[in-house]
């Protein structure tokens, strides 16, 4: 059968879904991802056959627009200047960029490439001819293409993020603001009407799917392809720990978040071995940095984290997923995903301390990470979580189920269970 994945311009939305598509290509189906043109050479990287159509606001210009906004309007909580906007470097003067034009102009600018990206969805649709769509949270274009096409569509979310949410900043995707299903001759779309959900989220953390069937499935890590350094092989004379601050934060809230600093030196001050994984400009930013910590840009993170006593990352789902399937217990300095609800999501399974990233005191992150590390209930948390997801049907075992989907539109509850692994 031919699968079409379609996919966002946000690397940790669809990596998870990467594995599948090698299980589907393994059992002999032809497999195609579209997505926005910056993205093809990651989906190559993995193995599979990009096709660079899609279309999308630049998310990152967005939330420096927002926090440019707060800034002006004196209701900013990001310790300095905010970051221009277009420039992403910090502003001396807040009247050197008009922040409400760029707004407006963004948002009629967005919906225009929203438009080109769901009229390239379906231009290559009617092209190609899908047996079945899988889309993450960010590129609902496949559930129009399916919709189309008259065939089943399927959410496949990273982990953390389900198909009913409530709260404002996660239930971002999944929706049509342009109106582009009815554009299209389709009946008008809304989230209620997703019907099916490959979701790897641990059991304690589940989120909301509404009606909408749940399909758990093994996470099995993909980050990008990199090669095992000789020092990663083996295990340090003492603790290890991974302090992680993902591209994505620094470009949009800057490189100067103090949290990142205090981790890093509450993670030296335990005496553990400390690997700092961050993009080179935060690196460059940190300067100077405590006697045994290690620097690595650009490394997939799932190769890091099983030989680690614990992780401290800035809150992205992708991680803390990562940390779930490879039993590291965690401590979450939530930056772009700041709310209550997620944090309390992350810590379900005991497996994670969660604090905010903006509000959190040195003293505060230090008591959290010697928490991490010495209360024992988390690492057992972690290895339990772990066990769970390992005993999950694995992307290769789900793809009987999705052939029997798209042959007949149907994968009952029965079907779910009985995947094995």
């Amino acid at each position: 059968m031919r699968v079409l994945f379609t996919v966002s311009d946000w690397a940790g939305h669809y990596y998870c879904m990467v594995p599948l598509g090698w299980a589907l290509q393994a059992a002999g189906h032809e497999v195609r991802v579209a997505c926005p043109p910056p993205q093809a050479t990651a989906v190559s990287h993995a193995g599979l056959v990009p096709v660079p159509v899609l279309d999308g606001p630049d998310m990152t210009y967005c939330t420096r627009l927002i926090r440019y906004q707060e800034a002006v309007d004196g209701t900013g909580v990001l310790p300095g200047p905010p970051l221009h906007p277009v420039s992403g470097r910090p502003v001396d003067d807040l009247g050197d960029f008009d922040v409400a034009a760029a707004t407006a102009a963004f948002w009629q600018d967005a919906g225009r490439r929203i438009e080109r990206s769901y009229d390239a969805a379906v231009g290559f649709g009617r092209l190609w001819a899908p047996d079945l769509v899988l889309h993450d949270l960010m590129a609902p274009e496949g559930a129009l293409v399916a919709r189309l096409a008259g065939v089943p569509s399927v959410y496949h979310s990273a982990g953390l993020f389900g198909a009913a949410e409530t709260e404002p900043v996660l239930e971002t995707g999944l929706e049509d603001p342009t109106g582009s299903f009815a554009r299209h001759g389709a009946r008008p779309w809304d989230r209620t009407q997703i019907g099916h959900v490959i979701d790897p989220s641990p059991d304690p953390a589940l989120p909301p799917h509404g009606s909408a069937l749940r399909i758990p499935v093994r996470p099995v890590a993909y980050n990008g392809p990199a090669a095992v350094p000789d020092w990663l092989r083996e295990r340090p004379a003492g603790r290890r720990i991974c302090v992680l601050w993902g591209y994505s934060a620094t470009a949009m809230y800057g490189p100067h978040v103090p949290a990142l600093r205090h981790a890093v030196e509450a993670a030296a001050g335990t005496g553990a071995e400390v690997v700092l994984a961050v993009g080179a400009e935060q690196a460059a930013v940190l300067g100077a940095l405590p006697d045994r910590v290690r620097v690595l840009t650009g490394f997939p993170v799932h190769l890091l984290l099983a030989a680690c006593d614990a992780v401290v990352h800035h809150g992205g789902a992708g991680t803390a997923m990562n940390a779930f399937a490879a039993g590291t217990p965690q401590l979450c300095l939530t930056l772009s995903i700041d709310r209550p609800v997620y944090r309390e999501r992350v810590m379900g399974g005991g497996a994670a301390l969660a604090l905010s990233a903006l509000t959190s005191t040195p003293g505060e992150i230090r008591a959290g990470l010697t928490a991490v590390l010495e209360d024992g209930r988390y690492r057992a948390a972690a290895r339990r979580i772990a066990a769970g997801l390992a005993g999950r049907p694995s992307p290769a075992a789900l793809v009987p189920g999705l052939e029997r989907l798209a042959r007949t539109g149907r994968w009952d509850a029965a079907a779910v269970a009985g995947a094995g692994r």
